[in-house]
């Protein structure tokens, strides 16, 4: 990993500036709209390359942006999306996140209660999709569920460890927004609803809003071991006097 700051905010600088673009380009329909979506997403997850190091923390970072680039392979570039298979890697990307912020925990204690809060929350979600679905509950709204049920206590515990967290913890609640929309569409699926209805106005915005709140979510994600990591350099030795 680079430790020169000038060069950090160097690269952070031209990573950002190279999503937006990218961004900008598939909002206004510039282009092949699934391919530039799914170049963002792949550019965060190399990106997240610069900062190769050899602790828990940058491999569960680097795997989770991966599996998130495997799930949107699926769910991305195919016409229509292979939804089970994406949701399979989302719901993997977010026991990553998981994993990572459960290592970060310094207390024991709470390291428990926080694998006891995954699991309760977890048959929770599963078991609210069938009560609420019947017989209309499927493999897709199972794992989708579970994988929201993952997100929101991720974006809990991110929170719940600031500072050091705060770049982690925006950007999944940027996630968390993007992933409300895109289940507030695939709603329609399961329950009607009318165009007159204000969450239709919501999902239909004019623009691709939900992807207005991933692209940010996965360029923070991909940048937010950079608090911890300055956190955890080692101070410079003094100079010897001359």
């Amino acid at each position: 990993m680079p430790r020169s700051k000038p060069l950090i905010a160097s690269a952070v600088t031209l990573f950002f500036a190279a999503e937006t673009a990218l961004g900008i380009l598939f909002q206004t329909g510039h282009g092949s709209g699934a391919v530039l979506r799914y170049a963002t997403v792949l550019l965060a997850c190399l990106f997240c390359g610069l900062f190769a190091e050899r602790s828990w923390a940058y491999l569960l970072t680097q795997l989770a942006l991966l599996l998130t680039a495997c799930a949107d392979w699926f769910l991305v570039l195919p016409s229509p999306p292979n939804q089970f298979p994406g949701m399979v890697f989302f719901s993997l990307a977010q026991l990553a996140y998981g994993a990572r912020l459960h290592l970060a925990e310094p207390s024991p204690r709470r390291r428990r209660v926080q694998l006891w809060a995954r699991v309760l929350l977890s048959a929770a979600a599963l078991t609210a999709t069938v009560l609420a679905l019947g017989k209309g509950t499927d493999a897709v709204a199972l794992v989708s569920m579970l994988y929201y049920a993952n997100l929101i206590l991720n974006l809990i515990l991110a929170w719940t460890q600031l500072p050091k967290q705060v770049i982690m913890a925006v950007g999944l609640t940027l996630f968390l927004l993007c992933d409300t929309l895109i289940g507030l569409a695939f709603l329609d699926g399961y329950i009607p609803i009318g165009e007159e209805s204000v969450i239709y106005r919501i999902i239909h915005p004019g623009f691709d809003l939900a992807w207005a709140f991933y692209l940010p979510s996965q360029m923070l994600l991909a940048v937010s071991l950079l608090p911890v990591r300055r956190r955890t350099d080692p101070p410079h030795p003094p100079r010897n006097p001359a």
